[in-house]
């Protein structure tokens, strides 16, 4: 099938160099009719105005230049973070859902789950949805340990024994320290930018009040 192929090619370009050839040809002899020059000449100036011609059209029918404007807009589409969530709606499928404690769910869940695309050594055996709910799994404990803190409390954190306590009081087997050890730090992370907010949600008991920060 292949040198079928080529065997096609090679006769398609020696007819179309047969065709040029022949063009340019009856181009010269035209010329010669009337102008003083031999049939090569003629000929072969008929090649340079067969080919002027051809390049002429040829830019003639191009696509109108964008003037740059196509370039920038695929700048901008790469500038554009490619970046892996777990999205909203998989905390909030209705606007009832849009609680404070879906809020620090959402916001949570996903700092564990940077953390562990960044340390692939930890889910090596998983896939993404299975380090999604993985990250889901570990927030809902960490809220249940948040959930009892004082407003008092100077600093929030969690401990790696609070999670443990709080999934096996969901009847979950807890999971391997590396694991735990890199979510806890991930939730503690996020929880110094979060302190205001959760020290206001734990006084007012507001986790399942609605949250203005959708």
């Amino acid at each position: 099938m292949r040198a079928i192929l080529i065997i096609l090619v090679i006769v398609v370009l020696v007819i179309s160099f047969a065709l040029v050839i022949g063009v340019a040809l009856g181009i010269g002899w035209l010329l010669t009719l009337f102008l003083p020059f031999s049939l090569f000449e003629a000929t072969l100036l008929g090649m340079i105005a067969a080919v002027a011609t051809l390049t002429l059209w040829r830019n003639i029918l191009s696509p109108i230049p964008d003037f740059g404007f196509g370039e920038e807009e695929e700048e901008e589409e790469e500038a554009e973070p490619d970046t892996d969530e777990i999205p909203l709606s998989r905390f909030c499928k209705t606007d009832a859902d849009r609680t404070w404690e879906n809020w620090f769910r959402y916001l949570i869940a996903n700092t564990i789950y940077e953390d562990f695309l960044d340390s692939p050594g930890v889910i090596a055996q998983m896939n993404d949805r299975q380090v999604q709910e993985l990250s889901i799994r570990l927030t809902d404990a960490a809220i249940a340990a948040l959930k009892v803190k004082s407003p008092r409390t100077k600093r929030f954190r969690v401990t790696t024994g609070m999670l443990k306590h709080e999934m096996t009081k969901m009847g979950q087997r807890p999971y391997d320290d590396d694991i735990l050890d890199t979510a806890v730090s991930a939730i503690n992370d996020e929880l110094v930018s979060s302190q205001e907010e959760l020290r206001e949600v734990i006084r007012g008991k507001l986790w399942d009040e609605p949250a203005d920060i959708f």
